[in-house]
């Protein structure tokens, strides 16, 4: 009975360290990309399950989702397979169309109806945006998604009528309001693309983009201080970063760490 009484007492003290080890030290991993599979879905290339208590934002069930969608997904591992916990359809823009190839100002790589208003998925890019899905939008308000320049525009659609001062340049926006005369008249803002809080390791999908507060660049709004010939402007990619990372180096992982990330990231980035 002794011995029994001490083992039990060994378990309690050493099972927070047991608990950190099996999560590698990694708090949450999510995707911001395109859908890229339906019948087995995926997104980014990655194969992802659904979780049987999922919650959306975006779309009313998981029939709604289309090919080309930018998704905002935070994930967990289930097994063998990696489950969609909360998943948000995440247009770039939402609006009038305001000339040949261009919504609410911005030229977009795709193809458009003539007038009207219309939904875009995809990637912003230096010279605008590539679109992977373009669908009718057919609600009185208009709305933008992307990385806030500290200056009046998220994405490059000109934002106007809300003080913006306590948000950082960089971070990703959603705005929503009334497109007039050239500028999104803005009724609400949300910071972030996920539902709730951030996860440390996120796949991306996307162009690299000058960084709005240095010389350096981003993709999807993470910073890669380094990129050197890696960060090319023109060139559609697939990377991992972890906690705010794009240019991590596996080195400085934890075996459990690692692990995760080969799970998570290898296959899906090129």
């Amino acid at each position: 009975m002794i011995r029994r009484f001490f083992f039990l007492i060994a378990m309690m003290l050493t099972w927070p360290v047991l608990a950190g080890e099996k999560e590698g030290g990694i708090i949450g991993t999510g995707v911001i990309g395109q859908i890229t599979g339906l019948e087995h879905f995926e997104v980014s290339g990655m194969r992802f399950d659904f979780a049987p208590d999922i919650e959306l934002k975006g779309v009313k069930s998981v029939d709604d989702l289309d090919m080309g969608m930018t998704l905002a997904l935070s994930t967990g591992l289930n097994g063998n397979s990696w489950q969609i916990e909360t998943l948000r359809h995440m247009p770039l823009l939402s609006g009038p169309i305001t000339g040949p190839g261009e919504v609410m100002g911005v030229a977009v790589a795709g193809v458009l109806p003539d007038q009207g208003s219309v939904q875009v998925d995809g990637f912003w890019s230096e010279g605008g945006i590539f679109a992977s899905r373009v669908a009718d939008w057919t609600e009185e308000t208009a709305q933008v998604s992307g990385m806030y320049d500290g200056q009046g525009r998220v994405g490059q659609v000109v934002v106007a009528g809300v003080n913006l001062s306590g948000i950082e340049a960089g971070e990703t926006l959603t705005v929503t309001g009334q497109f007039v005369h050239g500028a999104l008249i803005v009724d609400t803002v949300m910071q972030g693309p996920f539902m709730d809080v951030s996860p440390e390791l996120v796949l991306l999908e996307g162009f690299f983009l000058p960084e709005v507060t240095s010389t350096s660049w981003s993709l999807q709004g993470i910073a890669v201080s380094d990129a050197g010939d890696a960060a090319k402007p023109d060139e559609l990619v697939r990377r991992c970063a972890l906690r705010g990372r794009a240019d991590f180096s596996r080195v400085a992982l934890t075996p459990a760490e690692d692990a995760i990330v080969r799970s998570f990231c290898v296959s899906a980035s090129n």
